[in-house]
């Protein structure tokens, strides 16, 4: 599902199809391609639940536009996350809170204005803390081993499920030590798009697990790196902690 985001300014009401007044003043819109009817009928429930309002708009076949506010686009994420058959829905909400979470000093000036007056207080923790991120994604690919005597000589594929780690200070305004979506873009880019559907060992040479795991960690270098996953089946799985991080690419 291709999704993509938009400013309030990009559409006037008219052309949102809307049967429901929209107020446009702290409104977000996320736009997106190729609903099918099941999901939208779910996605209308879940946006009412919410406080958001969904529209047909007229960007090409099946399109949608989610209207709401930062908050009520939140409380849509979080209903999505037991909804498998819309994770691309709420991929594209979270790409879109993501867009709005400046944390620079204009928006540390508007904080006030935005939090609610019954916060809890103020989290504490040790000057220097530091987290593990992670990620996992999959992708299919078929490979064979030819330096090895047995079954996976041959020709066969998997489907290959990858978790990367990394280590990274917390930064205690925002309550983030590395965003999500910092770590998809590069993995999806250099990893996932690089060997889905391909005959693996085009790319590495002799792609084991093992190989994988390491020709991972090369690609994804200028990240700070803690550990690198690949697993072959449900039950078979390799890690590799490479070498320390050098310079950051350019």
């Amino acid at each position: 599902m291709a999704s993509e985001s938009l400013t309030p300014t990009t559409f006037v009401p008219a052309a949102l199809n809307c049967g429901e007044p929209c107020s446009f003043k702290d409104t977000q819109l996320v736009a997106l391609n190729h609903v099918d009817a099941v999901s939208w009928e779910r996605l209308v429930g879940l946006c009412k639940e919410a406080g958001c309002l969904p529209h047909r708009a007229a960007l090409g076949h099946e399109s949608v536009v989610l209207a709401g506010s930062p908050d009520a686009l939140a409380a849509l994420r979080g209903t999505l996350l037991t909804e498998p058959g819309l994770r691309s829905v709420r991929e594209a909400v979270e790409a879109r809170l993501a867009e709005l979470a400046h944390f620079d000093p204009v928006s540390r000036g508007r904080e006030e204005t935005h939090k609610r007056t019954t916060v809890a207080t103020e989290q504490k923790v040790p000057v220097g803390t530091t987290l593990l991120v992670s990620r996992e994604f999959t992708f299919d690919a078929a490979h064979n081993l030819p330096r090895y005597h047995g079954k996976c000589e041959k020709l066969h594929g998997h489907t290959f499920r990858v978790r990367v780690t990394v280590k990274a200070p917390l930064d205690t305004f925002s309550g983030m030590a590395f965003d999500f979506h910092q770590l998809k873009g590069p993995v999806e880019a250099r990893v996932v798009k690089v060997l889905d559907h391909t005959y693996i060992n085009e790319t590495i040479a002799n792609p084991s697990a093992e190989f994988m795991a390491v020709w991972i960690w090369e690609q994804l270098a200028d990240l700070p790196l803690h550990e690198v996953m690949v697993w072959e089946t449900p039950t078979c799985f390799v890690t590799y902690h490479g070498p320390a991080r050098s310079d950051a690419r350019s």
